[in-house]
């Protein structure tokens, strides 16, 4: 209607859209801050979300084993109860395995990650953030189909090998997307969304065991990498990795697409560019990580938080959950997974508030604390044998005790030596050192689930929650004596601590003696 306006006032034709378009550019000014608010931050919830259901996938794939492992091994019991072991009897039921090779299937998973998590940032630098991510849910679909379609147990350790990869590959790259595209402000309670979902996808993986058939189960987990790779196709390049190709225009372009297209991008790039210089004058070799005292002091402190976190039993407990229930009741062992799930994920998620407020040497030592207690009372239930008759009527025991178990996992062991990584480790090793931290991480969780079942036939599982106990006292050692203190710390603080320059006492000292020469 405008257009024609100005065309019988005697307007010319190329002159109407201009007008129009200022006028929309008018209206436009007059909402600024809405539309920072709405477009800027919302979009970058909205894509950390999206890029995080490769999480949902990593945490649905360790929950697969406490639900499908179960119905497995209980195939090869009704087998074995068919007199001769008929063998068309086992045919009829399907994939058959013992607990041997459950274990196998359960921690080839970690194995397979090992393997994915130490290239894993190489590949994100050199061929994008965004590809390599993208790339990731084809591994997860496949090993997902040769679960669900295996006719023998072969099937299952490559499956499993091959969703391992791909896990431990998404463990490394996620993060670096997320820090790439998230402001300063935000990038605290976005870099939490990488628990969160993991944790979610643990808890989708116990609610599927109510399927009680493993190949659906393995169908609907399936639809995860696939609704990732829909959703994800979308998003853009780390604006990062194209400032570092040389491509300034679609760097460009893609901040302001997480910034919203009001907000002006140009002084954060330049900011961006700067980074880039520095990052690429002052990189890192994997062998400069061992050539100075603070770095190797700062590995030792990582590589041992994971080591006491692995050897808590948080892994075994996440991949046995059924398994382990059924050992104190034939009762609830499908639901009280599930159960113990919903705390671990709204445990994970009330863990930022308290990181934000609570020292991170207090989070470790409560944390450990905490677990070594819950595991003792644990074993200290086994041990009393309660009569089967009366093991349903104090289900509620070993549930809520798991509960508590997972809850303190969650609010220091779990988040914190990840987080630390960012903390204690100049920038320009701290990818390094996550890709070998992580790969570390995972070849732990790989021998100490492959070990549980050894456990649980050498010593029964009263005294193998005692070894979890044990190490989580370990751990409480370990970080009151080695572990420094990194909330409101500056990097060159915690890095003097580590070169063991800081003296308390005699450094003020020096500091005020040098004020008083001053003057």
């Amino acid at each position: 209607m405008a257009a024609c306006t100005d065309a019988e006032a005697g307007g010319s034709p190329r002159e109407a859209p201009e007008r129009v378009n200022g006028k929309l550019l008018k209206r436009l000014e007059t909402v600024p801050d809405i539309k920072r608010d709405t477009s800027g931050i919302t979009t970058q919830y909205i894509a950390t979300g999206i890029v995080n259901l490769g999480a949902l996938a990593a945490g649905a794939c360790v929950a697969w084993s406490s639900s499908a492992l179960p119905i497995l091994i209980q195939r090869d019991r009704v087998g074995d109860e068919v007199p001769g072991n008929d063998t068309a009897t086992r045919e009829s039921l399907n994939l058959v395995i013992s607990e041997s090779e459950a274990s196998w299937v359960a921690s080839l998973l970690c194995l397979g990650a090992f393997w994915g998590a130490v290239p894993a940032g190489l590949i994100s630098e050199h061929f994008g953030r965004k590809k390599t991510l993208l790339y990731l849910a084809l591994p997860l679909l496949v090993s997902w189909i040769l679960v669900a379609s295996s006719p023998n147990v072969y099937g299952l350790y490559v499956g499993r090998f091959v969703a391992g990869v791909a896990v431990g590959a998404i463990s490394v790259a996620i993060p670096p997307y997320v820090a790439d595209i998230a402001e300063a402000v935000l990038l605290p309670s976005l870099v939490n969304f990488y628990h969160v979902l993991f944790t979610s996808g643990v808890l989708f993986g116990y609610i599927i065991g109510l399927v009680h058939e493993t190949s659906w189960m393995s169908f609907l987990c399936a639809s995860i990498p696939i609704s990732f790779f829909v959703a994800f196709i979308f998003l853009p390049e780390s604006p990062t990795y194209l400032m570092s190709q040389g491509k300034f225009n679609e760097a460009k372009a893609a901040l302001r697409y997480f910034r919203g297209i009001d907000n002006d991008v140009d002084g954060e790039l330049k900011v961006l560019k700067e980074q880039m210089r520095n990052y690429a004058r002052n990189k890192a070799t994997f062998k400069e990580l061992f050539s100075t005292r603070a770095t190797v002091k700062a590995l030792i402190v990582s590589f041992g938080l994971m080591v006491f976190q692995q050897m808590s039993g948080i892994y075994p407990i996440l991949f046995y959950a059924e398994t382990i229930f059924n050992k104190f009741s034939d009762s609830m062992n499908k639901t009280a997974p599930i159960i113990v799930g919903f705390f671990l994920v709204s445990s994970t998620y009330f863990s930022t508030m308290l990181l934000k407020k609570i020292r991170r040497r207090i989070l470790l030592l409560f944390s450990f604390a905490t677990m070594c207690v819950t595991a003792g009372f644990l074993a200290i239930y086994y041990h009393l044998k309660i009569p089967a008759s009366q093991s349903a009527n104090h289900i509620w025991v070993p549930l809520l005790t798991l509960c508590m178990y997972v809850t303190a996992y969650a609010s220091g062991v779990g988040p914190i030596p990840w987080l630390m990584l960012r903390e204690i480790f100049p920038a320009n090793v701290t990818r390094r050192a996550t890709a070998i931290t992580a790969g570390f991480h995972w070849l732990l969780a790989f021998g100490v689930t492959k070990l549980f079942q050894n456990l649980l036939s050498m010593i029964k599982p009263g005294w193998t929650l005692w070894h979890f106990a044990v190490n989580c006292i370990f751990g409480a050692l370990f970080v009151y004596f080695f572990v420094p203190e990194t909330k409101n710390r500056t990097l060159k603080e915690i890095q003097d601590e580590f070169e063991g320059i800081h003296k308390g006492k005699k450094h003020k000292h020096v500091i005020e003696v040098e004020s008083i020469s001053e003057t």
